[in-house]
């Protein structure tokens, strides 16, 4: 489903990826371990067309084109980034509307949808200021998944979680990849990459290793 291949990034003298490929599958949920500071980060904005990359090349289903790359795959950001500003079911619709991939009826159907599968259906009015971190963090899952990804993309999605929040999100990670979706994510968190895996990487010092 998703090929990178021979992926290479510098920011000025620092080379941040150093031919970097991997390959991910529907169904699948690669976790990619490392440190801080090794290009996890780095790597899973090149992925999602966030950062431009060098050289080399990222690939869906064989098709390399940025904006097809970029339509198929979500991005959960390890701090949300919901807008403070919007209600949850605003937080949802905003973009796929404002990008006329759905009217306005059309995308609240499909937020509603996503809430009441991630069990907070009850918070659509709300604003995120009155939700939990695990609330937030599952109105982020909804928001990546609008416009049906093939490829979503977690950064860090424990650091903020206490231990059963943390279990509540693997579980959702679980079901979204026996959907036919293929989950990446990137995490320091050993005990969740060894929880919720079906196969892990490791990034040291800009290279990625079995």
């Amino acid at each position: 489903m998703l090929e990178v291949k021979n992926l290479n990034k510098k920011f000025g003298k620092l080379q941040v990826l150093t031919d970097v490929s991997l390959k991910a599958y529907s169904k699948e949920i690669l976790c990619i371990r490392g440190e801080s500071g090794a290009g996890k980060t780095t790597l899973i904005r090149c992925i999602c067309n966030l950062e431009t990359y060098d050289s080399g090349e990222i690939t869906i289903d064989g098709d390399s084109r940025s904006e097809f790359v970029q339509e198929k795959v979500g991005l959960v950001f390890q701090s949300f980034n919901l807008f403070p500003h919007l209600s949850i079911i605003d937080n949802l619709t905003i973009s796929p509307v404002s990008q006329k991939a759905m009217t306005r009826a059309e995308a609240q159907k499909r937020a509603r949808e996503l809430l009441s599968k991630l069990g907070i259906d009850s918070k659509e009015n709300n604003y995120p200021f009155e939700l939990s971190g695990g609330q937030k963090q599952r109105v982020a899952i909804a928001r990546a998944c609008m416009l049906n990804p093939k490829v979503l993309c977690f950064d860090e999605p424990t650091s903020a979680l206490d231990n059963k929040t943390t279990q509540g999100i693997a579980s959702i990670l679980r079901d979204l990849a026996q959907e036919g979706m293929c989950i990446i994510v990137i995490s320091h968190d050993n005990d969740f990459c060894d929880m919720v895996a079906t196969r892990q990487l490791h990034m040291v010092s800009s290279k990625l290793i079995n």
